[in-house]
């Protein structure tokens, strides 16, 4: 998903003078984008987070951002290919803990989903995988997100399976798909790598008992933390992520900031001109 970046200044100076000589001779190549997992802030996601730590931890990443940008010429990316912030929960716990650490919205929503009595399982068959699918591109419409292609979709499924490395997970009601999850085990986590909520059903709170049961499977199958795989960077409330990380964070668990995004120009003009076109294609999107 990214790199780390190391500590010697004039290494990294070297390297990215070089990694320029060597793309720039190829003119089809704009620029290339170079993401950052080094960390710079670990924090649990209490219950009420005060607006001064998040406007300090905001501040940290301002200052850092423009610290790599004006030390090594870079540009920060307009368009996020890795997550600059993850959740990650440690669910060694009984689930009554679990639910207790939990903010008091998300526990109301999960205890709702268990008295409607919404069902959990893993898919397993070939039409239960096309149903899978037909929903999520259908509600990806509907909330304007995009999913991955069919063909690639089949493909990751294959290799889940094959390898042993995953599972599709979904809560159902009355025949119907409430919340869907594809995860896959690397070592001692589960991680989350797509999903969607139906919105028919938002106010049961059965995405949110998707993730409490995701939980309790990842537990049960000897495993150790829960990767939810990106959010929005705390202290930026206008982040399109924003609505997807206060789900995640209502989940408790711990938030990670990285160092995020960079790209390295090798044609600035056509550079500007890619990046106007693509947010005009965000804009006509909304």
């Amino acid at each position: 998903m990214g790199i780390l970046l190391p500590d010697d200044e004039k290494y990294v100076k070297q390297e990215l003078e070089r990694l320029k000589k060597t793309l720039q001779k190829n003119k089809k190549i704009l620029y290339l984008q170079l993401g950052f997992i080094n960390e710079f802030a670990t924090f649990k996601n209490e219950k009420k987070l005060s607006q001064e730590f998040k406007d300090s931890i905001k501040e940290q990443r301002l200052t850092l951002t423009k610290f790599i940008t004006q030390t090594f010429g870079l540009k920060e990316s307009f368009r996020e290919n890795m997550p600059v912030s993850d959740i990650v929960y440690d669910i060694q716990k009984s689930n009554e803990v679990l639910l207790e650490e939990m903010h008091d919205s998300c526990k109301t929503k999960v205890k709702r989903a268990m008295n409607k009595k919404i069902s959990f399982k893993r898919i397993s068959t070939l039409e239960e995988k096309e149903k899978f699918y037909q929903d999520w591109a259908e509600i990806s419409k509907k909330k304007g997100f995009g999913i991955i292609p069919k063909e690639q979709y089949q493909k990751l499924l294959d290799f889940i399976e094959k390898e042993h490395k995953g599972e599709v997970f979904v809560t159902e009601l009355d025949g119907d798909i409430v919340g869907g999850s594809i995860c896959i085990y690397t070592k001692d986590t589960l991680t989350y790598l797509y999903g969607f909520g139906n919105r028919k059903y938002q106010n049961i709170g059965g995405h949110h008992f998707l993730k409490f049961k995701i939980f309790e499977y990842a537990r049960e199958h000897g495993l150790h933390y829960v990767d939810a795989m990106g959010g929005a960077p705390t202290g930026f409330p206008e982040h399109h992520l924003k609505g997807v990380s206060d789900f995640k964070e209502s989940l408790w668990g711990e938030k990670i900031e990285y160092y995020g995004n960079f790209d390295l120009v090798f044609n600035p003009f056509l550079y500007q001109i890619f990046k106007w076109y693509k947010k005009f294609q965000e804009w006509r999107k909304r």
